[in-house]
């Protein structure tokens, strides 16, 4: 937008005209009027304050000058009008109207055009109109006009009818509504209009092609942006910004980065666009390797540029440089908007780095984002997924409106923390319960074990007259491993009842379902009648497989999912390496990390993870720990996978060490530990660390409870098994089914079973 100061040169070039002493033949009209030198001074007070951006002020000395017999010129008339229209004031804007009206000029073709495009800038459409409906001599500029304030304001089926009535079209024409069409849609009525275009005869230029080429970019038509691409080459157009920006955009958004490349590099000017669109492509293929280095090679970058780099880290799993370029951002002096605010954040809820949460949200309070809806949702999931649910609470209490997000992911991690009765009260208080909430509910009862309680909430839910979705019957066929295979099958019959079945998330809860009770079968008679499985499900089946050891149907399933054209991502190769993760299928595993490598996940943290724990589980230490430092930024998975192979070979000096140079420990990293202790019937060494855990404030779950009552049935240390009991009942773990099964069988080798039963 242009400020009153960059119009200065125009005003005084316009002032300048009135102060010659020069001799000028009268002529009817304002603009041509000569004012006095004697009354300079009043037409210099005009530009003062118009150029201090005082517009009431400016209007008033035009209506004085009026009075007076003084007169401005069209040029300063017009840079008065421009200022108004990009200032959007409607009242300054009807203002000068009334100005122009009382002087005589308002039906002036010159200026009611840009009256029509200034009271289009300011969102009074009506006016607009007004304006055109008294011109007495129309041109096409003045339909230009007209027309591009109906797209701009997005009401692109009223521009047609007054494009239809045209009497005659230029480029401007065509172009304003090619350009209408690909903003608000449909862009499918933006490549008729360019055809209809190119037929009329006008003059092509380089706005309508980058438009069409805007249009071919949102509806992802590649054969037709191609076209459009040699259109380009023939008559002379490839190599302009606009168009050339377009082009880059284009293919990056359809995966043809080589394209996007090749004609991002014949661009000899570039403007930040360009370069954001390029870092797009690779972020959006999933090169984030190539994304940084181009990032690193950008001669500018603006807020789109890194909030771009910030959400690529934080979606491929790569959440440590994530933050750190959150706050290089910072550093560079740019302002971080809501979208690098949320991808922060994010990022620090998959690290569950609440220390590195908490300093983003002090400034998002400082940057004015505290009572954002968005960021303040992120905020809540943060400060539940992490345990402080008391800031969690306090950031919704400052949101202006609790989304269901919030709310359904305090009920769910409520619930995840063994908090159930907290879940069940916070649902209970909520005014509206949507399906959202009716899910999280659900899904806590099942996480915890609580069967029979989530299907009593399913009833509830129903007969409130909730219709189940697919996230409500994903929870509870997860239920039905525990209520046992006949209830799985009537929640089966109801999906198809439904018509659910078609949903991808529904099954691969089924399948998963079936492979759990050893139904195979059913499992591959779901999956067949898939018409094009997408790489979730194959990644069910072939995880399906490997939970009930078919090495051969895993591996024969992931050969299928490669001729059908399907990309593995990687969370497959993990499911196949984790497959290989076997003496016997070792050969298949190097076969899988040569693939990796191919396909460039080598170094993603997930699959090198994968890679790490597959050869420590084969025994090939030397070669998980060469892989381990391949990982360009390995996490606590990472880590966490090559300690897993020092315990399972027994190599305790090894793992010890390990564990002390761990950057960062999780409660898996913990739980390892103390089960190849349990394992190797070092309890005395279990209890040790687990004294620890609670010196160090590290929370147990329900896997570290599980090891150390193990460790207590075996020594048959009575009182410290009823201290564990004793802090499962205070952190609620005891309503865990598998927790309750332990401590049942500990009470049993002690001998107690009296006190189990007093205790329940």
């Amino acid at each position: 937008m242009r400020t009153s100061g960059q119009y200065f040169s125009s005003v005084s070039r316009s002032l300048s005209e009135h102060f010659r002493p020069k001799h000028r033949k009268p002529s009817v009209g304002i603009a041509r009027r000569r004012v006095p030198v004697e009354n300079a001074a009043i037409t210099e007070s005009i530009g003062k304050h118009f150029c201090c951006g005082r517009l009431k002020e400016s209007i008033h000395w035009l209506v004085l000058c009026h009075w007076r017999g003084e007169f401005s010129g069209f040029d300063f008339l017009c840079s008065v009008i421009k200022f108004i229209a990009g200032n959007g004031n409607r009242i300054q804007a009807r203002q000068l109207h009334a100005y122009l009206t009382v002087v005589g000029v308002g039906n002036d073709t010159f200026l009611s055009n840009h009256l029509i495009s200034m009271y289009g800038k300011c969102g009074s459409l009506d006016d607009a109109y007004s304006v055109f409906s008294i011109i007495h001599n129309k041109n096409v500029h003045s339909w230009n006009a007209l027309v591009s304030c109906y797209c701009r304001a997005g009401f692109v089926s009223t521009a047609r009818r007054l494009f239809d009535q045209m009497p005659e079209r230029d480029s401007v024409s065509w172009n304003v509504m090619i350009s209408g069409y690909d903003r608000h849609g449909p862009c499918e009525e933006a490549l008729r209009i360019f055809q209809s275009m190119r037929l009329s005869g006008a003059v092509t230029d380089h706005f309508g092609v980058s438009s069409a080429l805007s249009a071919c970019c949102n509806l992802r038509f590649s054969i037709n942006g191609k076209l459009l691409h040699g259109f380009s080459v023939k008559v002379g157009l490839s190599l302009n910004l606009h168009v050339g920006s377009a082009l880059v955009e284009l293919y990056s958004k359809c995966f043809f980065l080589c394209e996007a490349r090749r004609v991002f590099d014949t661009l000899k000017i570039r403007e930040p666009f360009t370069w954001n669109s390029m870092l797009s492509g690779y972020v959006h293929c999933s090169r984030i390797d190539q994304a940084l280095q181009f990032f690193n090679q950008m001669p500018f970058r603006d807020v789109v540029s890194w909030t771009m780099i910030i959400e690529g880290c934080s979606y491929h799993n790569r959440n440590g440089e994530s933050v750190d370029l959150f706050w290089k951002m910072r550093e560079s002096g740019l302002q971080a908007d809501q979208v690098a605010f949320v991808c922060a954040l994010n990022a620090c809820i998959e690290l569950l780095n609440l220390e590195e949460g908490s300093k983003v949200h002090c400034l998002a309070i400082k940057c004015g984002y505290e009572t954002d809806a968005t960021v303040g949702s992120v905020l809540v999931s943060l400060y539940a997924k992490c345990g402080n649910f008391s800031n969690a609470i306090r950031v919704t209490e400052l949101m202006p409106v609790v989304d269901d997000f919030s709310w359904s992911v305090l009920i769910a991690e409520y619930a995840k923390h063994s908090h159930i009765e907290r879940a069940r009260s916070l649902f209970e208080i909520t005014t509206e319960k949507s399906i959202a909430l009716w899910n999280a509910l659900i899904a806590g009862y099942s996480d915890l074990g609580m069967f029979e309680e989530g299907a009593l909430a399913f009833k509830e839910m129903c007969l409130y007259g909730w219709k189940p979705d697919a996230y409500t019957y994903g929870s509870l066929l997860t239920a039905s491993n525990a209520c046992g295979l006949r209830y799985g099958e009537q929640l089966h019959c109801n999906i198809t009842r439904t018509g659910l079945c078609s949903s991808f998330f529904v099954c691969g809860a089924l399948i998963d379902m079936y492979f759990f009770f050893n139904q195979d079968k059913a499992a591959e008679e779901i999956f067949r009648k898939i018409m094009e499985p997408n790489v979730v499900l194959w990644n069910v089946m072939i995880l399906g497989y490997d939970q009930n050891y078919m090495n051969c149907e895993a591996m024969n399933t992931f050969l299928a999912m490669r001729r059908s054209g399907s990309k593995p991502d990687n969370i497959t190769l993990s499911c196949v390496l984790d497959v290989c993760s076997s003496t016997s299928a070792q050969a298949w595993g190097i076969q899988v990390h040569a693939l990796s490598h191919k396909t460039g996940f080598e170094r993603d943290v997930i699959v090198g993870s994968a890679i790490v724990d597959m050869y420590a589980k084969c025994g090939q230490l030397w070669s998980a720990t060469l892989s381990f430092s391949d990982i360009i930024q390995p996490n606590v998975f990472s880590w966490t996978a090559l300690l897993g192979g020092y315990v399972k070979c027994g190599l305790w000096d090894k793992a010890r060490a390990l564990f002390g140079q761990m950057p960062e420990k999780n409660i898996v990293s913990w739980n390892v530990m103390l089960s190849g202790y349990v394992q190797q019937n070092c309890s005395w060494d279990a209890l040790d660390l687990y004294s620890l855990m609670s010196r160090l404030g590290i929370w147990p779950n329900h896997v570290s409870f599980i090891n150390i009552l193990s460790a207590c049935s075996k020594l048959l240390l009575k009182d410290q098994g009823r201290q564990v009991h004793a802090q499962i009942i205070k952190t609620g773990y005891h309503i865990h089914a598998y927790v309750g099964a332990v401590i049942a069988s500990m009470y049993e080798s002690f001998e107690l079973g009296a006190i189990n039963k007093e205790a329940g």
